[in-house]
């Protein structure tokens, strides 16, 4: 028996109140042809137990092809790897091994890309069986979203642009009122020390004049003396 007790009793009153859906982690760790044994022993057992699972819907002709393909894998046979490795010059998630890779997004390794696009059109809010029109709103709607989040960044970046421009120049016209404000001082004090010296040499100038004009006073009285 592939299943404990316990875990049948658990999944038995889980498949109660939501959806079922048995996954087979690891399962990489088996060959395709042992994996496959495992598949119907597992579901042959919670068959056999009452256990309910999710089933894809298949009443839609539309979907049901695609539907029917994703029951025919349950269980879903997982791989997961947080590792990435080159191949062929590309980086994909996968697990390395001697003999090769197992890749976790590669369906012809694992299931994978089957369970994560299920997670995608549910995040892009798309029920089982939601095609065509329902399809395109929703592709339109995100990519609506999109648009505007790209023009939302794009505005907030010409936002930051301008204000940094504008605190730039704000910060240029400081330091230029800084500059002119030391240049004048500089200007002021270089002419009130040229007021200063030129006061001083008009002094000098005229103590000379004084000094000759006496000299020129004091030669003349000498002559007359003699």
């Amino acid at each position: 028996m592939f299943l404990k007790a316990l875990d049948v009793v658990t999944i038995r009153e889980l498949a109660k109140r939501v959806n079922v859906i048995p996954v087979i982690a690891k399962s990489d760790t088996t060959c395709k042809d042992e994996l496959v044994r495992f598949k119907k022993k597992i579901l042959s057992e919670l068959k056999s137990n009452n256990i309910e699972i999710y089933q894809f819907p298949i009443d839609d002709e539309t979907v049901r092809k695609e539907n029917e393909a994703l029951n025919s894998l349950m269980p879903f046979a997982v791989v997961g790897s947080t590792d990435f490795v080159d191949k062929e010059g590309k980086m994909v998630r996968a697990r390395r091994y001697p003999w090769g890779i197992v890749e976790v997004e590669n369906v012809d390794h694992c299931d994978f890309v089957k369970l994560h696009r299920r997670e995608r059109l549910r995040e892009m809010k798309m029920k089982d069986g939601d095609c065509g029109p329902k399809m395109m709103e929703a592709f339109k709607q995100k990519e609506k979203e999109f648009r505007d989040e790209m023009k939302q960044k794009d505005d907030d970046f010409q936002r930051q642009f301008i204000d940094r421009v504008n605190a730039k120049e704000e910060e240029l016209k400081r330091r230029e009122e800084v500059i002119l404000m030391r240049e004048k001082e500089q200007r002021e004090k270089f002419e009130e020390e040229y007021s200063r010296l030129e006061s001083s040499l008009n002094s000098v100038r005229e103590e000379k004049a004084k000094l000759e004009a006496k000299n020129t006073l004091h030669g003349k009285k000498n002559k007359q003396r003699l």
